[in-house]
């Protein structure tokens, strides 16, 4: 996956017309070194192979789905996203995951067999929260790209055959992404515990990803 182009969609200082705080930039400054080694994962890497296998790409699919499993329901529980305008359910990524994990026989029954992420971090504020699910809605610019790769390799990915994850939103990626910077900027967040948040889930991403 090519992670340097994370949080570039909200970490630009205007997304249409949409002021985006220094604090989303600040988050990819901060975390640069992890950043960096996110780009070296061979778990990720072999994704930008024209020549990946469906044996490599499933194991990225079950490494994801047992991160997503983890921290989406986490995530859900720990704030009240209608009130701050923001529909969790539309930002889901494991519903994809497990539709396209379906698409190569990993059944419902079997994804109980996956290994799930246990370390999860604690997020005690909304401004933690917040920066934890920026990384994560900044991360769906470098999957888009991800799913190019994948179109062009010798498997074909696209969404309707096991590459909806890393579709993610599809065309409404930049209307998706502009409401949850907007959603951001209407809330009164703490920069410190944002920042704090955004690491935890760099930290976390590349804890798992790199096992």
């Amino acid at each position: 996956m090519d992670f340097s182009r994370i949080l570039t969609a909200i970490g630009s200082k205007r997304i249409g017309k949409l002021f985006i705080p220094p604090m989303f930039k600040d988050l990819l400054k901060e975390n640069a070194q992890t950043h960096k080694k996110l780009g070296e994962i061979p778990l990720l890497i072999c994704l930008e192979d024209k020549n990946v296998t469906c044996e490599e790409y499933i194991l990225a699919l079950k490494k994801m789905y047992g991160l997503y499993a983890a921290l989406e329901p986490m995530l859900e529980k720990s704030i009240d996203w209608n009130a701050i305008g923001i529909d969790f359910n539309q930002r889901k990524r494991l519903p994809m995951l497990e539709r396209d994990l379906k698409k190569f026989g990993i059944s419902s029954d079997k994804l109980g067999g996956i290994e799930v992420c246990k370390e999860l971090p604690e997020l005690l504020t909304l401004s933690e929260v917040l920066g934890f699910m920026a990384v994560i809605e900044g991360s769906t610019a470098g999957a888009t790209a991800t799913a190019e790769k994948l179109a062009a390799s010798k498997l074909q990915l696209r969404p309707d055959n096991g590459a909806e994850f890393f579709n993610n939103y599809g065309d409404r990626r930049n209307e998706m992404r502009m409401n949850f910077a907007k959603a951001v900027t209407e809330q009164k967040v703490n920069r410190d515990e944002f920042l704090a948040g955004g690491k935890k889930a760099f930290d976390i991403f590349y804890a798992w990803l790199a096992l």
